[in-house]
């Protein structure tokens, strides 16, 4: 990345991210799941993840049957244009957040480069013309104020999942392990609330609206990449239900090495 030039939702850590992150495998994954009911549910108490990016409370305020049902002033609505300028300013905000949990103080040449202008350009595009119905863009709103947004796709490059298959009878306690390629994966993008909007339930109702939408869709698993330094987003997506899909990417962002985590959940 060169100075000056605008970071889109599909460079460095968002989206897609760079064309030349190297990724290398880790050990074998747990379990994670977002089934109806289970930990997803169980997450209403927990805690949210972090300043900049609030992600807790997934049902407080959600409709479970019909994931875009507003209820009181808290709700989540498919994202309408005139959304995107606000899209584009949480997303700077809370990349920043994340970039700076990782490496610290940005340099000024990355600071400049992340533009909410060319993030809600970006937005505006998703929204007006997605590549497929499959791609979704979600708003959380609070009355009539944008608060977050979440947006997600089928997934590009799917991760394959190791499940651990452990054997009762076996008295050497031995376990298999199976790899999964059969599941229809989808990956969430984004998923942004700013620390303004922080600690009530905005980002959890978007995580459950997501997991809602796309199990109508057909999906059976989903995926996301977060910075592995970013502990608050690590500790919610933990409490949501994911686990690590055991592989990681390393990204250069202005000269500093930043590494992205794989999780998943079943749905």
């Amino acid at each position: 990345m060169t100075s000056g030039d605008a970071l889109s939702p599909d460079d460095d850590l968002l989206g897609r991210l760079l064309d030349d992150a190297a990724g290398d495998a880790e050990g074998p994954a747990g379990t994670g799941g977002l089934g109806a009911g289970s930990t997803v549910a169980a997450a209403a108490g927990a805690a949210d993840p972090h300043a900049g990016h609030e992600h807790a409370d997934p049902h407080a305020g959600h409709a479970h049957l019909d994931p875009l049902r507003p209820t009181a002033d808290l709700s989540v609505r498919p994202a309408l244009p005139e959304d995107a300028p606000f899209l584009g300013s949480i997303q700077a905000r809370t990349f920043k957040a994340s970039l700076t949990a990782a490496v610290g103080d940005l340099p000024s040449e990355v600071a400049d480069a992340i533009d909410p202008v060319a993030f809600g350009q970006f937005w505006a595009a998703a929204i007006t013309s997605p590549p497929t119905p499959r791609h979704r863009v979600l708003t959380a709103v609070a009355g009539a104020q944008v608060v977050g947004f979440a947006a997600f796709a089928p997934a590009e490059v799917t991760v394959e999942v190791t499940y651990t298959i452990e054997e009762p009878d076996a008295g050497s306690g031995a376990s298999d392990a199976e790899r999964d390629s059969t599941a229809v994966v989808a990956e969430i993008l984004a998923l942004e609330v700013p620390a303004a909007h922080a600690r009530r339930g905005h980002g959890s109702r978007l995580l459950a609206a997501c997991a809602d939408l796309l199990r109508d869709q057909g999906a059976t698993r989903v995926q996301t990449w977060t910075v592995q330094d970013d502990e608050s987003r690590t500790r919610f997506l933990s409490q949501a239900g994911f686990a690590p899909a055991g592989l990681r990417r390393v990204l250069d962002v202005g000269g500093s090495q930043v590494t992205e985590i794989c999780w998943y959940a079943d749905l």
